[in-house]
């Protein structure tokens, strides 16, 4: 045999061993996604599920042509009843009503992944994705403008009202008046923007991996110098924390502490609560990691609600009581710092943003879903109103 004939059959056997391990990764792939996709995005499981069959009746056959018949027959039934199952699954949770303790604020129902606040001027304010803010009042909608930036991939609020966006590609923040309710334009320090977030009277922002500081009164920017990289930040009244490889927090003017866990599992994200609560959660596709640093203590490890947590909110007067909000898992409620947790629905719904007004007892979630079930979703909390300290200035609307 020719050294030539020796390469092409090398070169054949490399093809079809390669084209055999891609078609296995494809099938183990089918076989999973329908039953993750069932866990908050039904549609989607149906579109796999039917991806699945054809696999199964098609390439799985052929994989399997030099299998015993019997052997080849088991395992492609169980793979065809695993996508019929999990696919006539997924389309009775498809047209199952969503939750009826959530109403569908109408006129939200087109919006591109929005982003929602409660401003303690405007009341219930939402970020539409397509640029433009709109205000809820009654059950119309008011136009606050569009940033000068205009799309904006964060959205927050500050506690004089005062609407803040960070639009993408441009070392500048929009900032909207409470008083004029006009928007302008504030520099910022120039790079990556990774988290923003808005105080009383400071704006932190973690830059290229570093922390940096907006003192409202100077209106200048100072570096924070820290130890390591960080990338997440978050206030609170008194209290901030940042996240990335270390972890800092600060208690009103003092100095920056560190508080680096001594394992860290992927990228953490902050949220801080009254009276000194902080949060910390880390999102995967199948579980995540949830930590809660009470008062005067460190981080603890709490059980998350949901496998795909995406968003916490604690409560700015009493940080105990927290609401969060998960990819396709529903809506949760906490009293006890996420030490327990009550299902407050809206599976099915991929929630991003979560806005409450604690003086009135209602929570309002923005479905992030690019398809089927978009909007915004408001209902009141079933364990009354959580606190009364922090008062809107102005009503909040239906919601």
């Amino acid at each position: 045999m020719s050294v030539g004939s020796i390469l092409v059959r090398v070169a054949r056997g490399i093809y079809f061993g390669f084209s055999y391990l891609t078609l296995a990764f494809i099938g183990v792939v089918l076989l999973v996604a329908p039953w993750w996709a069932l866990r908050g995005i039904p549609a989607m499981a149906v579109l796999f599920a039917a991806l699945g069959l054809w696999f199964d009746t098609g390439a799985l056959v052929e994989m399997l042509a030099r299998a015993p018949a019997a052997v080849r027959r088991v395992l492609v039934g169980l793979a065809v009843a695993s996508h019929l199952v999990v696919g006539g699954w997924a389309v009775v949770e498809w047209w199952r009503p969503i939750d009826p303790a959530w109403t569908l604020l109408a006129g939200s129902e087109e919006w591109n992944d929005p982003l929602v606040v409660f401003s303690a001027v405007d009341g219930f304010v939402v970020h539409s994705g397509g640029g433009r803010v709109w205000a809820r009042t009654g059950d119309d909608w008011r136009d606050l403008g569009e940033p000068p930036g205009g799309r904006a991939w964060q959205f927050h609020t500050a506690p004089d009202g005062a609407l803040w966006t960070a639009p993408a590609g441009t070392a500048r923040l929009d900032r909207r008046d409470p008083i004029t309710g006009q928007w302008r334009s504030v520099g910022r320090p120039a790079g990556e923007l990774n988290a923003l977030a808005v105080g009383a009277d400071e704006v932190l922002a973690t830059v290229g991996g570093a922390l940096h500081r907006l003192d409202m009164s100077k209106k200048t920017w100072s570096k924070v110098q820290l130890e390591g990289r960080v990338d997440e930040a978050a206030v609170g009244g008194a209290t901030a924390v940042v996240l990335g490889r270390s972890w800092w927090s600060r208690e009103g003017s003092g100095e920056w502490i560190q508080r680096t866990p001594s394992a860290l599992d992927g990228w953490y994200y902050p949220a801080v609560g009254g009276g000194g609560w902080r949060y910390a959660w880390h999102s995967g596709m199948w579980s995540s990691d949830l930590r809660v640093a009470p008062p005067g203590r460190s981080f603890e490890s709490r059980t998350p609600p949901a496998p795909d947590l995406r968003v916490v909110l604690p409560d700015p007067d009493d940080g105990a009581r927290v609401i969060a909000g998960s990819w396709g898992q529903g809506v949760w409620g906490s009293e006890d710092g996420g030490a327990t947790w009550s299902a407050l629905g809206l599976e099915r719904v991929q929630v991003r943003s979560l806005a409450v007004d604690w003086r009135r007892g209602v929570v309002c979630a923005a479905s992030a879903n690019t398809i089927w079930d978009r909007g915004v979703f408001c209902r009141e909390l079933p364990h009354g109103q959580p606190s009364g300290g922090s008062e809107p200035q102005a009503p909040t609307g239906s919601p």
